[in-house]
């Protein structure tokens, strides 16, 4: 087991490695991973390919898939290890639904409360989009995903006993981010982009914080397969907008550098929202995020034509890919990338809510 778990540790350095901004648009593996060691022999494993300039946006994503394999393999042995000694295995069994006992305020029945984390199966991936579709088509249907979907055999699985998540309403994304980000923390590496994790929280946390009318584009429940979607440029795209995911990588990756947006309603996607969100480059930015907050915000407000306006949002997505040709704008600090920038840009850093004059 020791290898498999240096193997996923190993995995999940060069995937974070990939997400910075400065990360080369195509990748060797060779560049990241010795040949030949346990990282590489189960990366060959499981895709069946050495990984020879591949697309950074679909190496990310075979990364995601064999990382997830291997922490399934090892959560496996974890359990079978918990198993009696000599005791035959269990005959397969019919789906069951078990649900932990919960006390009305949140906690348990048991000595450690809460919900053990799980994740749903490609099974629970399907019946989970068929649920949304039907609540999408008809409003007024029951709006707790089904008690199968969550703790059925068929369509989920354990994840963890390490991780109890327990059942709350967050109203924004810093409420959701605070939470996630201290119950999730003794697991954060390996579930940072785990689809069936993602998955199942946002289906466990559906009821009570998704809105009364649910659209295509106001929230995103389902980390969806890259190859499930005829938009596949847009699935990379669309995780960001998960609406537990989202908050919980906003609150980790920006903190209080990013309070307009974690105190924004966690259903609400704005223009400044998506414009974040919608480029991993920008959102992965440190310096990039709090600079587009404080020049086109103020206090809980945007200020006046922070999009279209000479120096606005729009203006300024156009610019960075030409300073990138010399500069490293997506690994600068705020006040450095405001210098290098074109004028028009600093005077919105000396307006008021209304936006620059002229």
């Amino acid at each position: 087991m020791s290898e498999t778990v240096e193997a996923a540790n190993k995995l999940r350095e060069v995937r974070s490695a990939l997400a910075r901004p400065n990360a080369p648009r195509r990748v060797d593996m060779r560049d990241y991973v010795p040949p030949g060691s346990p990282a590489w022999q189960e990366f060959v494993r499981v895709r069946r390919v050495p990984g020879h300039n591949v697309k950074r946006n679909t190496m990310i994503r075979w990364l995601d898939e064999v990382i997830a394999q291997l922490d399934g393999a090892v959560l496996d042995l974890e359990n079978s290890q918990h198993a009696q000694p000599g005791t035959p295995a269990p005959a397969p069994r019919e789906s069951t639904v078990s649900r932990p006992s919960e006390t009305p305020g949140g906690g348990s029945s048991s000595a450690h409360p809460g919900t053990p984390l799980r994740q749903l199966t490609p099974s629970g991936l399907a019946r989970a989009r068929e649920f949304l579709t039907d609540l999408r088509e008809s409003p007024d249907a029951q709006r707790e995903p089904p008690q199968d979907l969550l703790f059925g055999d068929n369509f989920s699985r354990p994840f963890s006993e390490k991780v109890r998540v327990e059942q709350r309403t967050f109203l924004t994304r810093r409420d959701a981010g605070n939470y996630l980000s201290q119950t999730l923390e003794p697991l954060r590496h390996r579930l940072a982009d785990h689809a069936g994790v993602w998955s199942w929280l946002g289906m466990y946390y559906f009821t009570g914080t998704a809105p009364t009318t649910l659209s295509p584009n106001n929230m995103t429940f389902l980390f969806e397969p890259e190859e499930s979607s005829t938009h596949a440029s847009r699935s990379d795209q669309q995780r960001y907008r998960h609406y537990l995911w989202g908050s919980w990588r906003l609150y980790e990756q920006h903190g209080h550098h990013a309070d307009f947006l974690l105190d924004q309603e966690i259903s609400s996607w704005d223009d400044i929202a998506q414009r974040i969100s919608g480029s991993q480059r920008v959102f992965n930015s440190t310096g990039v995020v709090p600079l587009i907050l404080r020049l086109y915000t103020k206090g809980p407000q945007k200020k006046r034509g922070h999009v279209g306006r000479p120096g606005g949002l729009r203006h300024l997505l156009r610019v960075l890919p030409q300073l990138e040709l010399t500069y490293d704008v997506y690994g600068m600090e705020p006040d450095a990338l405001l210098r290098i920038l074109p004028e028009p840009f600093r005077a919105w850093d000396r307006a008021d809510a209304a936006g620059p004059s002229g």
